[in-house]
């Protein structure tokens, strides 16, 4: 390790950082902020300016944001141990790092500024924790602001307004100790609130739920109307009747639900949790709408939580309508082949049956041919294919060619016309990238032609496209290569 670090500055850096946390675990003593500066100025200075870029072209090496992204998981366990004064010694450094970078470098982002709202939230989050006093939340708030000053002529105008917020208020503001203690209606108070005010409820309760003060936590996500929080935890205190009640009454989506299922099965009532959990499959979902792409993914993952855990514990008719709806939610084949090992031979056929009709009355289905040709239904699949829209098929779609190839025997016509629709548009336009791509769907529909017993014709339009395309020299040899395949 010595040896390593006198010819690698980074593990150098990394190593140094890991023996400020040993040594601030072992004794509770606050971490050493040295080596987290050092490893942000390094990170940040090593990628150089973009001041003088004049194009995509010329970009610099870039960031490594998987460094960046490692550092800041670093804070991670310090927030979830209530130590805010430690993670802000790791978060700090990158948001003066990124803050610094980014005004030379903000017209040629395309992800570093993902980095902003999670600086915010953790950092917002540290601020408000036990054992950072109000004069540090000043300072913080004070420097951060500079920062923000500065970034917003750069297009990052919020950038660490909820850390902003949260140093400038604390738990100071008016009216918040009663609502911790219990005595507040409605949060903030009125009732009505604004997107930094839902940002700032979040990190409080994030800072409460580290600290370990449950009952304001509890408080204050039923003042504020975070309904999801509030049954979680009182779920994860026991008290699961009076979550699963309120969830009856509150929760409108599935992916709440879920969440909840989750913490009541975690403290040991599997069979409430079940329950639960087919129960906001019955529901409509209305805070995601019936049609909206949110609804469907969290009513598919919804139902296939519920789907194992009824499996494991064998409540068999339970796991069948999970796995019946996860299908028909997201029509993916992995959830068609998870429903035909958990339904075993006895039960496969008719939800086999059921699932292929709810497939084939989709109107959309991204794998519908993959499955089609694992269930041999090679007709229903060419069915599903339109002759007048192979303009929008990718020529390299691996599942198209599949499709081709086992239609070969059964419906060599249709073979013809998709094969050769695939490959005109590669010839026309000389896309001489993709020419070995319609030699390949050429080579299908040659194929093809044999089964017709038309080689002979087949033949005849080669030499067309041969004489046709004779003076590009990449595609003409592939051309020759094809009359053997008419043999």
């Amino acid at each position: 390790m010595l040896e390593r670090t006198e010819i690698d500055e980074g593990f150098a850096l990394w190593l140094d950082a890991r023996f400020a946390v040993s040594v601030a675990d072992e004794a509770s003593t606050p971490l050493d902020p040295v080596p987290y500066r050092r490893r942000a100025e390094a990170l940040f200075s090593s990628t150089g300016s973009g001041r003088h870029r004049h194009s995509w072209g010329e970009r610099a090496a870039g960031i490594d944001q998987a460094a960046i992204e490692q550092l800041i998981d670093e804070a991670e366990p310090f927030l979830a141990a209530g130590r805010g004064a430690n993670a802000l010694t790791i978060l700090m450094p990158v948001a003066s790092g990124l803050a610094a970078y980014w005004p030379e470098n903000a017209d040629w982002d395309e992800t570093l500024h993902e980095f902003f709202p999670r600086l915010d939230q953790l950092i917002a989050q540290a601020a408000l924790m036990d054992g950072v006093s109000q004069e540090a939340r000043d300072d913080l708030a004070g420097e951060l602001a500079d920062w923000q000053g500065e970034l917003a002529k750069f297009g990052a105008d919020d950038a660490f307004a909820t850390a902003i917020a949260a140093c400038m208020q604390g738990w100071d503001e008016p009216g918040l100790q009663a609502t911790l203690a219990g005595l507040g209606q409605s949060w903030p108070p009125g009732g009505s609130s604004d997107p930094l005010d839902d940002d700032l409820t979040r990190v409080r309760l994030a800072a409460l739920e580290a600290m370990g003060r449950g009952e304001h936590f509890l408080n204050l996500s039923r003042a504020a109307g975070f309904h999801c929080d509030h049954v979680v935890k009182l779920a994860q205190t026991g008290r699961v009747d009076e979550a699963v009640a309120l969830a009856h009454v509150r929760l409108t989506t599935h992916g709440d639900v879920l969440r909840l299922a989750e913490a009541v099965a975690a403290v040991g009532q599997l069979e409430t949790a079940i329950d639960l959990a087919a129960w906001g499959l019955s529901r409509d979902g209305r805070g995601e709408g019936e049609e909206n792409w949110c609804h469907r993914t969290g009513r598919a993952l919804l139902a296939r939580w519920l789907r194992e855990k009824a499996h494991e514990a064998g409540n068999r008719d339970m796991m069948l309508r999970a796995a019946h709806i996860a299908f028909e939610e997201s029509f993916a084949r992995e959830d068609f082949r998870v429903a035909e090992k958990l339904a075993g031979p006895a039960d496969w056929p008719k939800l086999r049956e059921m699932l292929l009709a709810a497939l084939m009355a989709a109107p959309y289905a991204n794998e519908r041919i993959e499955i089609l040709l694992d269930e041999d239904l090679v007709a229903d699949a060419v069915a599903c294919i339109n002759l007048q829209e192979t303009r929008f098929f990718s020529s390299r779609d691996p599942t198209l060619g599949r499709l081709a190839e086992r239609a070969l025997a059964d419906h060599p016509d249709w073979v013809i016309v998709l094969a050769c629709r695939m490959a005109d548009p590669i010839l026309s336009e000389g896309r001489s990238s993709r020419y070995e791509a319609a030699a390949l769907w050429l080579g299908i529909a040659a194929r093809a032609h044999k089964v017709c017993g038309r080689s002979g014709q087949w033949l005849a339009h080669l030499d067309a496209l041969i004489e046709q395309h004779r003076r590009k020299h990449k595609l003409r040899p592939l051309l020759e290569g094809l009359r053997r395949t008419a043999k």
